[in-house]
């Protein structure tokens, strides 16, 4: 079994209002075909995910879904995989141009009963911002009473609860919890992979038709958190020669941690496996070269890795 496998991002394709392509260009990444480089609205710059492609050994070719669905043993064993039909979790950067609509993604519960798919908590480490940002994250009312009083009137802003955020910080977001990142925000998301999410308020933006685009009340309603409580979670920091690793979560729907590099360090796995993705700088992992911009995988059969380099990793598990 391969301890630490190298991965490659695919291809970006998809464009959003709010991208503007600037981290396909800082990490050099493809586009799919008929994306200008120079000229797109793609908002992300990869990360780990069940898409990226193996890029060297035996598997080389094929994606972290196909060795998930076809070599568990590298994920964990039978008790410690959590769900057996996809990889529980991914993560990725993205840059917002514009600012995103406030939404939410369908709880567990509620995901499988109605759409027969999981559901998404999430988190987002904050890698840059511009002084004085905040970003959307829960509401006002505490009552199911309150909120339809808010939505009658349309009172939307009055509802939202808008927090500070600085480079370097964290927030968790549980699936149902009211959320939005905001204009010139970097953040790197981790979370359950599910592709829903209903959009609840889009400041009144009109698509490309002119028209109001799509919101879903109803859908949103039935997923929200009332009252919404925000989650908090002790940073942990241990130190393994030059690398300083920071855990920023570590609860039933995902983990997710830092490890900063500043010289070399052999470093222990705590968790069955781990999805890792350089946000900036460069070195190596196990001798392997690294840059910004690249993921990578650390297997069940790795008892221990090593870092060397001046880099910053975020890890996550599910």
């Amino acid at each position: 079994m391969e301890q630490v496998i190298l991965l490659k991002v695919p291809p970006l394709e998809w464009e959003v209002i709010w991208g503007d392509g600037s981290l396909a260009r800082k990490y050099n990444r493809e586009l799919a075909p008929g994306l200008d480089r120079n000229n797109n609205r793609t908002s992300g710059g990869g990360g780990f995910s069940g898409s990226d492609i193996i890029a060297d050994g035996p598997f080389a070719g094929q994606t972290m879904d196909w060795l998930y669905k076809n070599h568990k043993e590298y994920f964990g064993t039978p008790d410690e995989l959590r769900w057996d039909d996809i990889i529980p979790v991914g993560g990725g950067i993205l840059h917002a141009a514009e600012d995103l609509s406030v939404q939410v993604h369908p709880r567990e519960d509620w995901a499988m009963e109605h759409l027969g798919i999981h559901g998404k908590s999430e988190c987002w480490y904050i890698v840059d911002c511009p002084e004085g940002a905040d970003i959307v994250m829960g509401h006002k009312a505490k009552t199911f009473a309150e909120l339809d009083d808010y939505i009658a009137r349309e009172a939307w802003e009055d509802l939202v609860e808008r927090h500070p955020i600085w480079p370097g910080c964290f927030y968790a977001i549980k699936a149902g919890t009211l959320h939005a990142i905001q204009k010139g925000t970097t953040c790197v998301e981790v979370a359950n992979p599910c592709p829903v999410t209903y959009r609840f308020w889009d400041y009144d933006r009109l698509d490309a038709d002119g028209k109001p685009r799509y919101v879903d009340i109803p859908k949103t309603r039935e997923n929200i958190l009332v009252p919404y409580q925000q989650f908090q979670f002790p940073r942990i920091i241990s130190t393994y020669g030059g690398v300083k690793e920071t855990w920023l979560a570590n609860n039933e729907d995902y983990s997710t941690w830092l490890y900063d590099v500043d010289g070399r360090g052999a470093v222990p796995r705590k968790k069955p496996f781990i999805g890792c993705f350089v946000i900036d700088g460069h070195g190596t992992v196990n001798g392997m070269e690294l840059k910004a911009g690249d993921p990578f995988f650390i297997s069940r059969g790795c008892d221990e890795f090593t870092l060397e380099g001046k880099m910053q990793i975020i890890c996550m598990h599910g």
